[in-house]
């Protein structure tokens, strides 16, 4: 993986809460869901779990698309990491665990035989950096995640300028009850890169139901005033390219423990 990850100077300005994460979209057949979701349940997230506790991973979720296109996606796997070098193991270490966790079931043909379709269903894999992470002070977890993303000539800059003028208001918003959000946070895909791709940073929201997300909860949005939008613009002069909103079905709490 070391080969193919193309960094730039801007990945020196980490903050505390900087990480490194990787989404897999998949499109799995509207009749095989039901085992899709079987397979990251019964192995997928036992060895999330183990990896979670060995420090290889420290976040893992299933996601489902709300609404959309047939052609797209309607699923996705999320993996946080913490750092370059785990991000650099990843496919060595957690690959590992996932073999370990086939053949400590005892019946490691029938799991094989299981997820024979598996890796059919990837459509698109890519690794992200976010530089900070925003959660409401009494964060209570989210369901619905809502992703904007955008071209931009200029990440360095459009994350710092999201921070700068998005940053504030969110945080003091959530924090007073104001918006009724959960967490949100800008990012960057760092591979794969190039004109190829019609997006390559990325905003996430999260919520506890679409009336948060759609309606602030039935509450007043409050004044966006102090906001620079004429900044944000130009940083993505083509605006949002995509806005999509999944739900989460399946992933590891704060102590590593596999939820739905």
């Amino acid at each position: 993986m070391r080969k193919i990850i193309f960094l730039t100077t801007f990945f020196f300005s980490f903050t505390i809460n900087a990480q490194y994460f990787m989404y897999g979209y998949n499109i799995v057949p509207e009749d095989e869901i039901e085992h899709y979701l079987q397979n990251e349940r019964e192995l997928y997230g036992k060895a999330a779990e183990k990896a979670f506790k060995e420090g290889v991973i420290n976040g893992w979720a299933i996601m489902r698309r709300i609404q959309g296109g047939k052609s797209e996606p309607n699923f996705y796997w999320y993996i946080g990491i913490d750092d370059m070098k785990k991000l650099d193991a990843l496919p060595n270490d957690f690959g590992k665990i996932i073999n370990e966790t086939m053949e400590n079931s005892g019946v490691p043909s029938l799991i094989k035989r299981a997820i024979k379709n598996h890796s059919t269903y990837g459509r698109f894999v890519a690794s992200f950096y976010r530089p900070e992470v925003t959660r409401a002070k009494d964060f209570k977890g989210f369901k619905y995640l809502k992703h904007n993303v955008a071209s931009t000539p200029n990440p360095n800059l459009w994350w710092d300028t999201q921070i700068k003028q998005w940053g504030p208001f969110i945080k003091k918003n959530m924090n007073n009850g104001k918006v009724n959000q959960e967490i949100w946070a800008p990012a960057v895909r760092i591979n794969p890169t190039g004109n190829g791709y019609n997006w390559n940073v990325i905003t996430i929201d999260g919520y506890n139901s679409l009336s948060d997300l759609f309606q602030n909860g039935g509450k007043e949005f409050p004044s966006m005033e102090g906001i620079d939008f004429k900044s944000i613009s130009e940083t993505m002069p083509n605006g949002w390219y995509k806005s999509v909103i999944w739900e989460r079905v399946m992933w590891l709490d704060d102590n590593g423990k596999l939820m739905e």
